[in-house]
């Protein structure tokens, strides 16, 4: 068997980034950057008022006193999307709401709230400092600023960012199309009427779904008989997609098929095996340019295959970097045990523990099924560890936000 490591390697060396295709960016949502996101312009595009109040110039207000007060005249009012062609005069002050320009020549706002005004005339009974409730043109980043690098996703927050800058299209990358298969004689569809012998599907469902929530679409081969000839069928459906991801049927039994399916449809082996937990009956093979991914059929050990096999290769696809998904440091709150030359993946539960996380080893479906409204990670257990006892600092990698 390979390492993972090497695994890896060979999986990422054969993923190129998908074509770019040009989206509204509010039909973007979720989609990943293609190139990298400039601003056309200034942010702010000029200088505004932050509040209610008076525009005027800080220097009309040097020698202000109670005693002897400045008087300025109140000329008019802004308001949000009026503009004032001509200067501000000296010894005059403009009524002026949150977020209109300001005029040229004004140099600081005072607040509605602490303004004395006696008719038409604002009354000052102290000087002004220059720059008080403005924000200046381009506070927030200059013309030519980098916003977003390509590879990142677009979140709604992005995306209103991009709105701002009077962006209306970017080039995202094209969504990678994943197909998923399981085969076996036991497996039943949600909501089949229960036989003795037999049980329900999961992972083809729920991993279809994590695909999508990843940025993938999907397609769903359906559940297929443990025969060679139904998956070869099968696959040969599944060919014009960028991966497809046999959830069983990757072991050496006598009705394990995927690896012979593979050859069947001419795709070529890349490797079987690797030295990984889960991963031992990992089969990676490639049909011109499609990904095929053996993992195993058991629910649980499919779920880590996904993470720690497919989603890297999904982040090479969309033109994510790094192509590795994020890890962190973490302190176990209990030992995991590994394996010599083996590199363990143990599922957690994160709790944010001041600078790092803080990881709970699962060990069951119900526990990760009653986890998953808190962050999950997986414990990264390295080849050459036989053990990380409690309060180790270890790696983790982070599968929720």
């Amino acid at each position: 068997m390979i390492s993972y490591r090497q695994a890896l390697d060979i999986m990422l060396s054969v993923a190129r980034p998908l074509a770019r295709e040009r989206l509204a960016l509010t039909s973007a949502c979720g989609r990943i950057l293609a190139t990298a996101l400039v601003a056309p312009h200034d942010m702010p595009p000029f200088a505004q008022s932050l509040v209610d109040g008076y525009a005027l110039r800080s220097t009309d207000t040097h020698g202000a006193t109670a005693e002897k007060p400045v008087r300025l005249c109140i000329r008019q009012t802004l308001t949000a999307g009026d503009v004032l062609p001509q200067p501000l005069p000296p010894q005059q002050a403009i009524r002026i709401m949150t977020g209109a320009p300001l005029p040229r020549g004004a140099q600081t706002v005072i607040k509605l709230e602490d303004s004395e005004v006696d008719a038409d005339v604002l009354v000052l009974r102290h000087p002004l400092a220059p720059g008080l409730y403005m924000q200046r043109r381009g506070a927030e980043f200059r013309r030519r600023t980098v916003v977003l690098q390509a590879g990142e996703r677009l979140t709604p927050q992005r995306i209103g960012t991009a709105l701002a800058l009077g962006i209306e299209a970017v080039e995202v990358v094209r969504r990678p199309r994943v197909a998923f298969v399981a085969p076996g004689n036991e497996l039943l569809p949600p909501g089949a009427p229960w036989q003795p012998g037999k049980k329900w599907c999961s992972n083809l469902y729920a991993l279809e779904l994590r695909a999508q929530e990843l940025g993938a679409s999907s397609v769903n081969l359906g559940i297929v008989p443990d025969t060679l000839e139904a998956l070869v069928a099968r696959l040969g459906d599944g060919l014009a997609e960028d991966m497809i991801v046999i959830l069983g049927a990757s072991g050496r039994g006598e009705r394990d098929f995927a690896s012979r399916a593979m050859r069947e449809i001419g795709a070529d082996i890349l490797f079987r095996g690797v030295a990984a937990s889960p991963g031992r009956t990992v089969t990676v093979a490639r049909y011109q340019q499609t990904c095929i991914v053996g993992l195993p059929g058991s629910p649980w050990a499919a779920f880590v295959g996904f993470e720690v096999f497919v989603w890297p290769v999904l982040r090479a696809l969309l033109g994510q970097r790094p192509t590795l998904p994020p890890t962190s440091e973490a302190i176990l709150t209990a030992p995991v045990q590994g394996q010599p030359g083996i590199t363990n993946f143990v599922p957690a539960r994160l709790q944010p523990q001041s600078a790092r996380w803080q990881a709970t080893p699962l060990d069951s479906p119900l526990a990760l099924a009653r986890a998953a409204a808190a962050p999950l990670g997986l414990i990264i257990v390295p080849p050459s560890r036989r053990q990380l006892p409690l309060g180790t600092r270890a790696r983790v990698q982070v599968l929720t936000p």
